[in-house]
């Protein structure tokens, strides 16, 4: 996902002090794995926010609203998008706040998918434009990077981890699918439960890399409509085709017994999300009723996919970004306080439930 201005325009910098929640509390039990992923993201940018009062409120309320998987985001950084070099900075969430998130999501019975990821300070950050100067030099740094986090993520049992997405430039050319093989390798060395990407939307069937991950993932931000005030029936009708092409291409490519899951889908509260549902432009007119419509028709049809194993939606509100902390005003991507979370508590509540176990294909 990438937002129309620079990220270090639109990040906050504030250090929140740690909150402190009870630890003798008996944990809630966790969903089976075959259940539904029925998921919203956390997103740090600063230190500490993950051990916010905010953070913590924020992850018991979403599990009483029928969450029961948290994708937890952390981004290193390189200078530019043709820097060599990843490391983390004062954006980064610490270890030790990641950690206890972990143990909160689980205490309060979520599944927990580790989402690191990178991006660049200067130009528009994002990791679907990196040109490396030296792309083995690149990759000696991602693989420090993806040891870093399979480690912790061994020690926390966290129940999935992603290796990064939205490569674009990197993860489909045939020279660097050994360097994908190494990195792949070295987060299984260090981790030892199930690895996913997150691709690209216009890129996701070029990825090389498929056979060596366990789950299937997509950063899905289709554009769906260019209408000024589309009707759910049409934007439900397009994400019926959008699905049809994906279950094509899995069953063609010898995919389909691997679990798929959307890593990241969210809708800013705008005019013009349909169209470009992957870019936040702060300018933008509010358009609360535009991305409900957006989040019904996605459960109306995508979610309905026995195959889909479940959506990580982006995201839940934070101190560590300002811009989108909810409400009626807010037209960021955050459905905290809107009526799109209307519509995630009906499904994730009532019209999917935790009961139903339909994703049962096998992990390989």
């Amino acid at each position: 996902m990438r937002v129309g201005v620079r990220i270090a325009e639109i990040l906050g910098v504030l250090a929140i002090a740690a909150g402190c929640g009870s630890e003798s509390v008996a944990p809630d039990p966790l969903p089976p794995l075959s259940a539904c992923m029925q998921g919203m993201t956390e997103a740090g940018y600063t230190t500490e926010v993950f051990n916010s009062p905010a953070v913590r409120t924020a992850i018991i309320q979403l599990h009483q609203d029928g969450v029961n998987w948290l994708s937890i985001q952390v981004a290193w950084y390189q200078k530019s998008t043709t820097s060599t070099h990843i490391a983390p900075n004062q954006k980064t969430p610490s270890d030790a706040s990641v950690t206890r998130l972990i143990k909160l999501a689980h205490r309060e019975g979520m599944r927990v998918l580790l989402d690191p990821f990178v991006n660049s300070m200067r130009g528009s950050g994002w990791q679907a434009l990196f040109h490396p100067r030296s792309v083995r030099a690149w990759f000696a740094s991602f693989d420090h990077y993806i040891a870093h986090y399979a480690q912790l993520s061994q020690a926390d049992q966290v129940d999935l981890l992603a290796i990064g997405d939205e490569f674009d430039t990197l993860d489909h050319v045939p020279s660097y699918e050994s360097y994908w093989a190494h990195a792949i390798a070295v987060a299984r060395h260090y981790y030892k439960g199930p690895l996913t990407y997150g691709a690209d939307y216009p890129d996701y069937q070029q990825v090389s890399f498929w056979p060596l991950l366990n789950d299937v993932g997509l950063d899905a931000y289709f554009p769906l409509s260019d209408l000024a005030n589309p009707t759910t029936a049409l934007l439900r009708s397009r994400w019926n085709v959008l699905a049809d092409q994906i279950e094509r291409w899995r069953v063609s490519t010898g995919l389909a017994s691997k679990p798929f899951l959307v890593t990241e889908l969210g809708y800013p509260s705008e005019d013009g999300a349909d169209a470009t549902p992957g870019t936040w432009y702060p300018n933008e007119p509010v358009n609360l009723a535009l991305q409900r419509k957006l989040y019904l028709a996605t459960f109306q049809s995508l979610w309905q996919r026995t195959w889909v194993r479940g959506i990580m939606w982006f995201w839940w509100a934070n101190p560590s970004n300002p811009h989108w902390l909810g409400g009626r005003h807010d037209n960021g991507y955050t459905p905290r306080g809107k009526p799109a979370l209307t519509v995630i508590k009906q499904y994730f509540l009532h019209k999917s439930g935790h009961e139903i176990q339909k994703h049962n294909v096998s992990r390989n």
